[in-house]
């Protein structure tokens, strides 16, 4: 049987990080001949907040792709748009949202939505300034020493002889960790593996816009043959903690000895919150894994000794 090729994405390694068990539970115990594309966006939406991060990208996509063959949109297309594209959502998570709030999500999503076209990166493309430009579904991998990486950027734009690479955050911490400006250097990445691209690092720039609850902040990433080798090396210790944990949960399927979160906010809307350790509470479920670790070396001690 043909052993499927590893895979790193921004979702899954940041699952890993902040809870292993919730990682194992999506990504190590399914089928054998998974693609190794499963995110959470596999999964129904917990939080209304999360059906609008899903629909504004949605919405995104599609306003990008009419734009790039010149189709404009109006202001009531838009709003019919992401109306359509959030009842739709409502519907099949089967959530219940009062109607004021329904509104207000819509509102919220509408401005940011137009306040991401009018960013420095996007605003040539839709001011009809003469770009080179490419947008690309994020679902679509490259291979980066043996493992597929998804890191396809939103959009690419072509600008005084070179490419810049733009990464979307629709939501985003305040601050920005190393290792996500690592994450968003994969870019380059794939793009030199990509048709169309020059193969020569120096001919990109790597800019990320997100979203900081009030407005789109810009940034652009360094790079540098440094730079781009850490990133490289990130993927490969990712993915050796991958397949670490896939050894430990074939080694104990009830995934008790399995570690927890790292603090007790990735528990809020975990997709598998129930019938976790952590359900009824972090810190206690910790105490009660340390608990029956010391008493299994005690028991394993004690085995030995009668042995002996």
């Amino acid at each position: 049987m043909k052993v499927p090729m590893p895979h790193w994405s921004q979702t899954s390694s940041r699952l890993m990080n902040a809870c292993p068990r919730a990682w194992a539970l999506s990504y190590a115990r399914k089928a054998p001949n998974r693609s190794g594309r499963s995110s959470r966006s596999d999964h129904p939406p917990r939080t209304y907040d999360e059906i609008l991060v899903r629909t504004m990208r949605e919405a995104w996509l599609q306003r990008v792709d009419d734009q790039y063959f010149g189709k404009v949109w109006s202001d009531a297309y838009a709003r019919r748009t992401v109306e359509q594209k959030v009842d739709s959502a409502l519907e099949d998570s089967q959530l219940k949202v009062l109607e004021f709030h329904q509104l207000q999500g819509v509102d919220r999503s509408l401005k940011q939505l137009k306040a991401l076209e009018d960013t420095v990166a996007l605003r040539p493309l839709f001011l009809g300034r003469p770009r080179r430009w490419a947008y690309f579904d994020r679902r679509t991998p490259t291979d980066v020493d043996g493992v597929d990486v998804y890191a396809a950027p939103d959009v690419a734009v072509f600008h005084q002889h070179r490419w810049t690479l733009v990464r979307l955050q629709f939501r985003a911490p305040k601050h920005s960790s190393v290792g996500q400006q690592l994450e968003h250097l994969l870019m380059v990445h794939w793009a030199l593996k990509q048709p169309g691209f020059p193969d020569d690092p120096r001919l990109f720039r790597v800019k990320v816009v997100r979203w900081t609850g009030r407005n789109w902040c810009e940034h652009n990433v360094q790079i540098t043959d440094a730079s781009l080798k850490q990133a490289v090396n990130l993927v490969m210790h990712d993915v050796q903690e991958m397949r670490w944990l896939e050894r430990w949960v074939n080694a104990d399927p009830s995934l008790g000895t399995l570690p927890l979160a790292v603090h007790h906010r990735h528990c809020r809307h975990c997709l598998h919150r129930t019938g976790c350790p952590a359900d009824t509470g972090l810190a206690q479920a910790k105490r009660k894994q340390e608990h029956a670790a010391m008493n299994g070396h005690q028991s394993d001690a004690t085995k030995s000794a009668r042995t002996a």
